[in-house]
């Protein structure tokens, strides 16, 4: 499962921020955000989770978050994330 390491960069801490202000700001109150560093490399994943997303289609949440993302981190930054899931909590047990 995905963890925030104690390591973490700090442009994840400012990407969890801003996702946790901005996505209450859209209605969505009960996101969990959660990092992951990819083994062997300096990226890493992301997921979101949020009940909320169940009206949203994938292609939707992606772009919010995304635009979220675009607007706290620098373009490198941006290209250390080697993906974020978008996921509700029914979505994450399924799977």
């Amino acid at each position: 499962m995905f963890t925030v390491s104690r390591t973490s960069p700090k442009f994840l801490k400012r990407l969890r921020d801003a996702l946790v202000n901005d996505l209450r700001q859209a209605g969505i109150e009960d996101a969990k955000i959660k990092t992951e560093p990819v083994r062997t490399t300096k990226l890493h994943r992301v997921m979101v989770v949020a009940e909320q997303f169940k009206h949203l289609r994938p292609s939707e949440r992606q772009d919010l978050i995304w635009r979220i993302a675009s607007q706290v981190l620098t373009p490198e930054e941006q290209l250390r994330i080697s993906m974020i899931v978008t996921v509700t909590p029914d979505e994450l047990v399924a799977a």
